[in-house]
């Protein structure tokens, strides 16, 4: 048979064929990791006539890197911009499950507008972040204005009619807002004059933004939701995948029983001790200890060890404190001082004998939220002996040599803790750049959520936790300590967080019975892909059982959830393959890409050389047949 050699020009044609997909492969691998995203956002300026608005565009794109966060603004905008941007970052990877350590995230805002905040940028913002992250396009059309939230929910903004008029003018065809706030109130000046006396009243005027709309051919829908808007923006539905299983397995109860066990005969042992000396004055006290070593045991029967070890720990500084303090009172009041320096020379050797016990866990490879936990407890008892030394009353000297006693004692148990699981090797240089970018991000949440509780005039109590979390995390980090500030930091953004989220909150009951799921969740992810979260599971049985308020069960379950997310870090894997599909919005729009309540799939968008090598291949494809 005659073999047919290909023309010359059908070998130049495929050549450059070749050579057009090579460039386009290139090209498109290329944008896949700095995609830019540009999204409009609507802000509001005081002005002597009242709020005007206005819409300016942010650009966002991500690129492979190590979790660093760049924001560029122009002119000068609120520094609550700084931690919006950090917060949408980190939002984004949550729900998309991609790891922010991965990733370097660009934020640039330039406008002609006065000064511009950050926090009703948020939801924007995030939603931008999620595209930029997946390499999808967005509706331009679409305006949205909302806080976000650490658990992706909405919160309430201000200046809502003049941010939906601004957008109108731009020729949006949908305006998203918070839930709850499709009516607004706001509080119009009348300026009287009388003579040479000038009179202002205040009136108040309710606006419907659903009505406002329609006057100006732009829907406007509330939004509960960080998924409901990105479904909206992008024709794509990103699941809520919640894992469900045991949250206190087998192997974890095993580590946590010989330890329980022990601080139970511990606390007898105390307790039969400190009876012998105790002063009558503490007969009352002593009686509340055998009811609380009680509650340790039934703890210790319904196999809640966590539980029952926390319950235990407080009973010996308890006990602690009334034995020293009644050996105290019998003595003369010159024997005083060199009791309380023996006393203090006890709690420094107990301080010295838990450093080496988390030495020697950091020697056996112990796993690394245990380790982290040890050194969290090392540095509070080095704090309570700080201030033990520099009080000058002896009761308070007393009580507080006795928390760093036990404080020093839990860093311990802990450090036992660490090696009772199949800790996985982690570089020293590793834990310590962790820790720094966790530092950082914890400041740079506390500061943000420090500025909204500040403006709203919202409750500072998680906001004074974090501070003096972050404090220790720096200490340690001076220190060395690089485990301890990781979780430190980690607690931090939690109690930051949770100050964000509470904003405006009254009923808690549905916050905690999520945040309940999420920790679940979390914990069965990190142990999917091979990490012991014990730290975790201890947070969620302390929220769970221990835990009175609901305020403080949110925090825990954050924390449970934050420390699980960061086991799983670290072992680098990811265990539920995340599935995106395109869904049809709820909404319809004849200037949108849905017409009649339908929503065409999107592709990936061709730009540049992706669109130049794919109507070359086609011409050339074509060519090459007709050559033949």
């Amino acid at each position: 048979m005659e073999k047919k050699c290909p023309s010359p020009i059908s070998v130049r044609i495929l050549t450059l064929l070749i050579l057009i997909i090579m460039i386009s492969s290139f090209a498109h691998a290329q944008s896949a990791s700095a995609a830019q995203v540009s999204i409009p956002l609507p802000a509001v300026y005081a002005t002597s006539e009242g709020e005007v608005g206005v819409l300016t565009d942010l650009t966002v794109w991500v690129t492979n890197g190590t979790g660093h966060v760049f924001v560029d603004t122009a002119p000068f905008t609120q520094v609550d911009m700084q931690g919006s941007a950090r917060l949408s970052s980190m939002v984004a990877c949550d729900i998309t499950g991609i790891n922010p350590e991965t990733r370097d995230f660009f934020y640039v805002l330039h406008t002609d507008s006065p000064v511009i905040g950050g926090p009703s940028a948020g939801a924007a913002m995030t939603v931008a972040t999620v595209a930029a992250l997946m390499n999808w396009t967005i509706d331009q059309g679409v305006v949205m204005t909302g806080m976000i939230n650490p658990d992706c929910s909405i919160g309430a903004v201000g200046g809502i009619s003049a941010k939906l008029n601004a957008s109108a003018k731009k020729g949006a065809h949908s305006f998203l807002i918070p839930a709850g706030q499709g009516n607004v109130t706001l509080t119009e000046h009348i300026i009287a004059q009388n003579g040479s006396l000038v009179t202002v009243k205040e009136n108040s005027v309710t606006i419907d933004i659903f009505a406002l709309g329609e006057t100006q051919d732009i829907r406007v829908m509330e939004i509960e939701d960080l998924r409901d808007a990105i479904l909206i923006y992008t024709g794509y539905e990103i699941p809520n995948v919640l894992l469900t299983g045991e949250v206190q397995t087998t192997s974890y109860m095993d580590a946590m029983q010989p330890l329980a066990a022990t601080l139970l005969d511990e606390s007898r042992t105390q307790y039969n001790d400190t009876e012998v000396v105790a002063d009558t004055e503490f007969i009352d006290a002593l009686e509340s200890q055998v009811l609380a070593i009680k509650d340790a045991q039934a703890d210790y029967d319904a196999k809640n060890y966590y539980a029952s070890m926390s319950r235990s720990f407080n009973t010996m500084i308890n006990l602690r404190h009334i034995r020293w303090y009644s050996e105290c009172l019998a003595l003369d009041e010159g024997n005083l001082d060199e009791y309380i320096a023996d006393r203090i020379e006890q709690v420094e050797n107990e301080i010295s004998d838990a450093e080496l016990a988390i030495n020697k866990a950091k020697s056996e490879n112990g796993v690394l939220e245990g380790i982290g936990a040890a050194e969290s407890r090392l540095s509070i008892a080095r704090e309570k002996l700080a201030d033990a030394e520099q009080t000058k009353h002896a009761g308070d000297a007393i009580e507080l040599l006795a928390f760093s006693m036990e404080r020093a004692r839990s860093a311990q148990w802990w450090a036992t803790l660490s090696c009772a699981g199949s800790g996985q090797r982690i570089s020293n240089d590793l834990i310590r750049d962790r820790a720094g970018r966790y530092y950082s991000q914890a400041a740079s949440m506390l500061a943000y959520a420090d500025a909204l509780i500040s403006e709203t005039g919202g409750c500072k109590t998680q906001i004074m936790s974090a501070k003096k979390d972050l404090s220790r995390a720096r200490n340690e980090l001076h220190a060395g300590h690089y485990a301890g500030a990781i979780y430190d930091s980690l607690h931090a953004m939690v109690q930051a967080n949770t100050a964000i989220e509470l904003i405006g909150i009254e009923d808690l009951d549905e916050k905690t019975n999520n945040s309940e799921k999420d920790a679940i969740s979390a914990i069965i992810s990190a142990r999917e892909s091979g990490a012991e979260p014990i730290l975790a599971v201890s947070a969620y049985e302390h929220a769970k059982i221990l835990e009175p308020s609901q305020m403080g069960k949110i925090v825990d379950y954050g924390y449970a959830t934050m420390v699980a997310r960061t086991a799983q870090s670290f072992t680098g894997k990811k265990n539920t393959s995340m599935t995106y599909t395109t869904g049809v919005p709820w909404y319809a729009d004849n200037n949108a890409r849905c017409s009649r309540g339908k929503c065409t799939a999107q592709m990936p968008a061709l730009r540049g050389w992706g669109a130049l090598a794919a109507i070359t291949a086609v011409y050339l494809v074509r060519r090459l047949r007709w050559h033949r």
